[in-house]
């Protein structure tokens, strides 16, 4: 039987971490000496210098057969911030697929989150399924708009747009603490951690719009033109990467600052995580002209990026007991199911004065008003607030024992703002 060990990696480990890095994530990599070079450097500095990427590899009778990074984030929950973990560039060596090496890597990702404090586990997936059999529930939905210019929010009055400029490659430390402060105001949103920070300051191609305040900047839109011809230079569509804005009327002069840029983009690619977005638009048709029966007009793509994994229930309740509620006093027993194993933990939460409460067992279940059977993977987005309690029973994916709770505990899991975090990990 080979003797596995999962351990933190170090400087000397980088050439085998390459070898697995490069052939995990091909997509735009050679095996040149200069494409090794520029991921090796960038690796090195994230390995040594930067506090919030932690790098771990599995060993198999002494080879690196498998390499991960966790990322500690800083994570606005509810309203506060909160740590919790990220797991990035997850890559199993070419020769030792399918030896259940993966796996066991985001075994020790969920241990790592739990010991270290973190309240969540985070990824990206690259196969929904198996992470959701894994535990994982599916985040809020990331909304992609392809429409006219024209269609964005327009201001005619330019005094009212006199705080709108360009930023500078030199105002990134303005941009970044912009953020920063669009984080703390929105559920789900995490801090950009050091590698992002790195390509935010590198990035040469991206332009940034900004709205400043009393000289205070209160918003920016990160966008870049792209060509939408092969013969004519003078068609272009932006395409907005970021849009971080304190406040609704800084959303409003950014988009209206975007709109004034249609004699140069004839189209916008606007990304967003808040489901009402197309409410803002002058008409949310986008460029394809796609059209479903009967008599819906295609809008937007949709995509789910983010998923989410409560670990421990437990510490989750703990980190996240600031948490507001209506004043409704209920206690619902949660029977939930581990897809992997098939086991099954029972707890019950207790709603009491604007607040929730974790009781731990069988008896604290068995006594609870009304039962819930559910997923791991579902009772986590539930609890994270990107799905609705009556949906999820509407839709068969939770059962409970007592219809007649359905509608009070929708109304108590009813998240005000769905999480979503756009960040690149």
């Amino acid at each position: 039987m080979s003797d596995r060990i999962i351990r933190r990696l170090v400087p000397e480990d980088l050439p085998a971490y390459m070898e697995i890095y490069l052939n995990a994530y091909p997509a735009g990599k050679d095996l040149s000496d200069e494409c090794y070079e520029k991921y090796y450097n960038r690796n090195l500095q994230s390995m040594t210098v930067f506090d919030h990427v932690n790098f771990y590899g599995m060993f198999e009778d002494g080879q690196l057969i498998a390499t991960m990074k966790l990322i500690d984030f800083d994570m606005n929950l509810f309203g506060q911030m909160r740590r919790s973990t990220g797991l990035m560039a997850l890559g199993v060596h070419p020769l030792h697929k399918r030896k259940g090496a993966a796996r066991d890597m985001v075994k020790f990702f969920e241990e790592y989150t739990v010991e270290s404090g973190g309240c969540i586990s985070m990824l990206l997936p690259f196969r929904m399924d198996f992470y959701k059999k894994l535990g994982y529930g599916c985040g809020t939905k990331l909304d992609e708009y392809h429409i006219k210019t024209e269609y964005l929010p327009d201001i005619r009055d330019r005094h009212e747009l006199a705080g709108l400029r360009l930023l500078r490659r030199d105002e990134a430390d303005a941009a970044l603490e912009c953020y920063t402060e669009f984080v703390k105001q929105n559920h789900g949103a995490v801090c950009k951690f050091e590698e992002e920070v790195r390509d935010f300051r590198d990035d040469d191609e991206v332009r940034r719009l900004g709205w400043f305040e009393e000289g205070k900047l209160t918003g920016y839109a990160a966008f870049t033109f792209e060509n939408t011809s092969d013969c004519n230079y003078t068609l272009n569509r932006m395409n907005v990467k970021e849009l971080v804005y304190h406040d609704a009327a800084v959303l409003r002069k950014l988009l209206a600052g975007l709109r004034m840029q249609a004699d140069l983009a004839q189209s916008v690619v606007v990304r967003s995580g808040e489901p009402d977005f197309y409410h803002v638009l002058a008409s949310c048709q986008d460029m394809s002209g796609g059209y479903i029966d009967f008599g819906f007009l295609q809008t937007n793509v949709s995509a789910v990026g983010t998923m989410y994994k409560i670990c421990d229930f437990g510490k989750f309740f703990e980190v996240a007991a600031h948490r507001e509620f209506p004043v409704v006093d209920l206690t619902a027993g949660f029977d939930v199911t581990d897809d992997v194993t098939g086991e099954t933990e029972r707890f019950a939460v207790q709603f009491a004065g604007g607040k929730w409460a974790y009781q731990a067992g069988g008896e604290a279940y068995d006594t609870a008003e009304v039962h819930v059977t559910c997923r791991r993977s579902d009772l986590s987005s539930l609890f994270m607030g990107s799905a609705e309690f009556g949906g999820l029973v509407r839709l068969g994916v939770m059962t409970v024992d007592k219809p007649e709770f359905v509608r009070t505990l929708d109304l108590l899991l009813h998240a005000e703002q769905k999480p979503f975090t756009n960040t690149d990990y």
